[in-house]
């Protein structure tokens, strides 16, 4: 009942009818609009990032469980990255360094970090290190880093590392005033941008109501990247959501699959209104 109830409540978000009377008990459902840009017939994109993985097995194994395509950002030198990611290669997960850097409340990164007091060799250094860590890393997303993604510098100095591994770059952003992506594409990194973090509160209406944040814009802009964290309450919710997107059209992809999507519909038409290389009004918003 509690996962017919899940689906009549997206589904009547998303403007399907089914099973009607049925509702997610104390939450609301606003409607969700396709963007006029997107085309009746295609299937709005969702990618999905776990970050902060690598500390608690439980936890991490939890999240690897999650059906389908998702992408584990590792924390580097944690005591359950390596294996962990290992783990997530053999799934067919997509695997990410989550590279601590420099936050402006100071506050404590762990091991691994990127901070602005370091030299280019220094931070290049270290930042080498973090990927060596994590095995299989096809990419790189920031953990905080409010101070860190807003300095040009450093960031064209991540950039190189991540272009001489063919890494690409989703910058989490974490503050409005973010120069990760923008480098990135200036260094013809491939690149995305977060559009929602799900549990930053960390209660299910907060993260139910996210995730339709998510949705809807995936339905406007033909695609939608979400963060969330190994919290309880996150994978509780997304073990019974996730199985529901293909039943209400949504097509789940890894942030690489994504891209070489992208990389496709560039070759194909340059034009293609759904290359993700518009700016977002939401972009600079939590």
């Amino acid at each position: 009942m509690r996962r017919r109830a899940l689906l009549v409540s997206l589904a009547a978000l998303s403007g399907t009818a089914i099973w009607p009377g049925l509702a997610w008990p104390g939450l609301a459902w606003p409607g969700l609009a396709r963007g006029a840009g997107i085309d009746s017939t295609e299937q709005p994109r969702l990618l999905l990032v776990i970050d902060d993985v690598g500390h608690s097995l439980v936890a991490g194994r939890r999240t690897l469980a999650l059906p389908g395509p998702i992408n584990c950002a590792f924390l580097p030198h944690s005591a359950h990255g390596r294996d962990l990611a290992l783990e997530a290669r053999a799934l067919g997960k997509g695997i990410m360094l989550h590279a601590p850097m420099a936050n402006s409340q100071h506050l404590a990164l762990g091991p691994g970090a990127l901070t602005p007091d370091l030299s280019k060799a220094e931070l290049q250094r270290i930042l080498r290190e973090d990927l060596d860590a994590i095995p299989h890393v096809a990419g790189v997303n920031n953990h905080m880093g409010s101070l860190l993604t807003s300095r040009r510098q450093p960031m064209e100095w991540v950039m190189e590392v991540l272009r001489e591994r063919k890494l690409w770059f989703v910058d989490s952003r974490t503050t409005a005033s973010t120069l990760a992506w923008q480098v990135a594409q200036e260094q013809g990194i491939p690149a995305l941008m977060r559009d929602v973090f799900l549990d930053h509160e960390q209660t299910p209406a907060f993260v139910h109501r996210q995730f339709l944040r998510g949705l809807s814009i995936a339905r406007e802009y033909g695609s939608a990247l979400m963060i969330g964290h190994p919290h309880d309450v996150t994978l509780d919710y997304l073990h019974e959501a996730l199985p529901l997107m293909d039943e209400l059209g949504f097509q789940r992809l890894t942030v690489s699959a994504f891209l070489h999507q992208q990389a496709d519909f560039a070759r194909l038409d340059p034009a293609d209104r759904r290359l993700m290389n518009m700016h977002r009004r939401h972009w600079g918003m939590g």
